[in-house]
């Protein structure tokens, strides 16, 4: 049978299968509906894990110096929670009176579903390693007279029914943490996957701004190439600039000479 720790492990260990599946198995996986699936599936799980027989059995308890006879019933389950359970529950019956820690009494009380004549009531909570023990008991309002049968047999009935209500209780809590756990888990895996996936985007970018710069390189160099040949090519040009330079100014000067000789 399995207990709530396991049902939680198992619920880490399907969700931790995911990213082994292929893109498109995840996908769905991933969907809200499939989603849901498992969410039943799991819960399912905890239902029969946690499920119990309730045994309601005849018991005697001294109660404020009375022996009483009842029914008692034993559950296992959180003792604190069970036991403010249970007060509430007497109280929504009539007025009880705390005798101690663990004894209530309940006198001249009407509850037409247990009997049509007054009735006092008898309760005591005994907490043990196993469980948490509750016992309750009624006898005619006034008298140590017991309550008939038939009546007897709604005050099991009454044990039995609060039993139940308690493990129904304490299952609806676990599978509100059981959808706590897959919420956390999914959201978590989602974030993986959005990180996994900003992290591609950024190697995309991080090799078209390689291409980018390895381009800019590229024509960087085609252009130092082009500067140093125009460097050249700008030389030659000065060079023959001013062998035109010299050659003008020595016609000039020949021709000045010409001049200065004309009489």
């Amino acid at each position: 049978m399995l207990n709530f720790e396991e049902i939680i492990d198992l619920i880490y260990f399907f969700l931790d299968l995911r990213p082994f599946l292929n893109k498109k198995k995840h996908k769905q996986l991933l969907n809200k509906h499939l989603i849901f699936s498992i969410h039943l599936i799991f819960m399912t799980l905890i239902s029969i894990g946690q499920s119990k027989e309730i045994e309601v059995s005849p018991a005697n308890e001294n109660i404020n110096e009375k022996s009483v006879k009842g029914f008692v019933v034993c559950l296992e389950l959180d003792a604190k929670t069970v036991s403010s359970s249970w007060s509430k529950y007497l109280k929504s019956l009539g007025k009880f009176e705390v005798l101690d820690k663990q004894t209530m009494q309940g006198l001249n009380l009407s509850l037409p579903n247990v009997s049509n004549d007054a009735v006092d009531f008898y309760s005591k909570i005994t907490v043990s390693p196993r469980c948490i023990q509750i016992f309750m008991a009624a006898q005619r309002a006034g008298s140590n007279l017991d309550l008939p049968e038939s009546q007897k047999e709604n005050i099991r009935k009454m044990v039995y029914d609060f039993g139940i209500e308690q493990y129904r209780q304490d299952l609806i809590k676990q599978m509100t943490e059981a959808e706590r756990v897959v919420s956390l888990a999914v959201k978590a895996h989602d974030k993986r996957i959005n990180e996994g996936q900003n992290l591609k985007n950024k190697l995309v970018r991080n090799r078209k701004e390689k291409q980018k710069l390895l381009q800019n390189l590229e024509d960087n160099i085609q252009n130092l190439k082009k500067l140093q040949a125009d460097s050249v090519q700008n030389v030659s040009e000065q060079e023959t600039a001013l062998e035109e330079i010299t050659k003008v100014r020595t016609i000039a000067e020949e021709k000045k000479l010409k001049l200065s000789q004309v009489r």
